[in-house]
This record gives C-alpha cells, structure tokens and sequence, in this order.
C-alpha cells in the first residue's frame, strides 16, 4: 500500500450557537493541529458532519480550509459525496478548482450500490467532474451500510477510472486490508479511518491515517506510529491500548461526534461549538462526567510530543 504519511486530522465543522458556520475558525485551527503534529485535513466527512450540511456550506467550509492551510498543511483531502450525484458532481468540480490533494466520496446512501459495477459508475461519473484530481472511496460501512471488499473493489474500479487512487479505510476488517496490500501493480493510496486499529492498520502497510481524534490526542497517535516504525511493538501495542481506553471512555456518554466536539471545547483552545441536528450536544451531566474522564485519562500528558 503506497499511502500518504502521518496524521490527517478529520477536523470537526465549527458551528456559532445559531447553528450557522463559524468561518473565522480556520486559521487558528490549522496552528492548533500543527501542534498536534498533524500533516493534513479530509475536510466534509463524518466528523465534519459534511451530511448535515447544504452544498453551499460544503464549498465554504472546504474554501475555509484550502485558504488557512496554504504552505502549511502538505495534505487537503475534500469529500464531496452525496445522495444526489449532481450534487456530488459539482462538489466534485468546485474541489477542482482549489488546491487539495483529490477528493474522496462516500458511497450514495439511500439508494445503495449493490454491486461493484454499481459503485464503479458511480465513481466514474464523479471522477469525470474532476478529472485532474485524485479520486478515492470514503469506505465505512458501519455508516453507509454497504459493504465491499476493497481489495476486489480497487482493481476494477483503477481499470474504469484513470484518476482512481485508492481509499479511506473506515473499517475494523483487516483480513481485506492486508488483500489489498497484496495487490499486484501500481500501489494504491490507502487511509486508516480507525484510531482504535492505528496500529493493526500499520502491520497491514498503512503509513496514513485519518481520525477525529487526532484534533486532540495527535502526539499520543504519533508516539504509536514512532514505535512501530522503530520495531518497539511493545511500546505500540501499550500506546494503542491506552488509546482505544480513552476512545472507549469517552465515548460512553452519547454520540461520538457530540462527545469529541464537547472534548475538543473542554480541552480548547477551540470552541467548534455543539454538533448539528440530528446529532445533539451532551447533556450538563454527560459534559460533567467527561470533564471528569478526561482528569482520569490524565489528558494533559496527551499533548505530550
């Protein structure tokens, strides 16, 4: 797997308290990951709540961060997908027109590809609004509910598409990371989605991987990566279990986008606001109770370098 290198950040959309875009966020964010040791951003997907928000917002928040992360961040990932594909078609082109990396998508969710040919047409009929740019699955089928076997899926579709490059892995299925791993030809660009499998990710070849935490536990991830890239398995494999700890603990107390937006307000020096309806923020008690998670999972040595 020929993969980009380091932490991509999937940063949270910034929200005001009348639950319209904070535009003013970005180049504070970008300084704020930086910090963390973060390399890039894959702008619009889950955790950027790119769903929720209208196709307009869409082009906002990736013009937001094109702008702000110019000669700073060396990766710009923008996920146009969409249940329309005029919509992710012109998301698609508008990305074309910035200067990021490529585009990943999600599948369409409503009316679901059932097969690979499906898939591929749709990709394809994406790809030809942007041919210039990289195009890759945004793969998470613990959300879009459709399931692929990638190492299947990334041949066929590298046949059609020219500018097809590889994926988003969102998945705790290793066996078919590995497969693609295996592939013969030309290397395909693949991204860990999973924090809490960095380090299963990395034994299968990964070399990037994208996450939300990343916004707030970045150092803790690049110690993980250090150590399996020094051999020190060990090391890694304590690393990763102190951080599939924290995900689980913090996690227990809502929806996982609500409760790392309430982390990432805690912690600061970010207000990205509360997450967009359907999603709903943390109750008083919720928000109380992770204040006090966060002391246990002694969260200021996360920073830690």
């Amino acid at each position: 797997i020929q993969a980009y290198k380091g932490l991509i950040s999937a940063p949270f959309t910034a929200f005001k308290a009348n639950g319209e875009l904070n535009n003013d966020i970005y180049p504070q964010y970008v300084d704020h990951l930086l910090k963390q040791g973060v390399k890039g951003v894959f702008v619009n997907g889950t955790t950027g709540e790119g769903v929720s928000l209208t196709v307009q917002e869409r082009k906002l928040v990736a013009e937001g961060w094109v702008k702000a992360g110019k000669n700073k961040l060396e990766i710009i990932i923008i996920q146009i997908g969409a249940n329309s594909i005029k919509d992710s078609r012109e998301l698609a082109a508008h990305a074309e027109t910035l200067d990021v990396t490529g585009v990943a998508s999600l599948p369409p969710l409503f009316y679901k590809p059932q097969t690979n040919d499906h898939l591929i047409a749709y990709f394809k009929s994406i790809s030809d609004a942007a041919p210039t740019l990289p195009v890759m699955l945004y793969h998470i089928p613990s959300y879009s509910s459709v399931e692929i076997t990638l190492a299947e899926f990334m041949p066929k579709a590298r046949k059609a598409i020219p500018n097809f490059c590889g994926a988003k892995y969102t998945s705790t299925e290793v066996r078919d990371l590995l497969n693609c791993h295996r592939l013969p030809g030309e290397p395909f660009k693949v991204l860990s989605g999973f924090e809490e499998v960095l380090l299963p990710c990395m034994s299968c070849g990964v070399t990037a991987a994208v996450g939300a935490t990343y916004s707030f536990m970045g150092p803790l991830a690049l110690r993980i990566m250090e150590a399996f890239n020094k051999g020190d398995t060990e090391k890694a494999r304590k690393l990763q279990s102190q951080y599939l700890e924290a995900v689980l603990t913090l996690t227990r107390h809502g929806q996982g986008i609500a409760c790392y937006k309430a982390v990432m307000n805690i912690l600061g020096p970010l207000d990205v606001g509360a997450p967009r309806i359907p999603l709903v923020p943390l109750s008083p008690e919720a928000l109380s109770n992770i204040k006090e998670d966060l002391k246990k999972l002694k969260a200021e040595e996360w920073a830690k370098m």
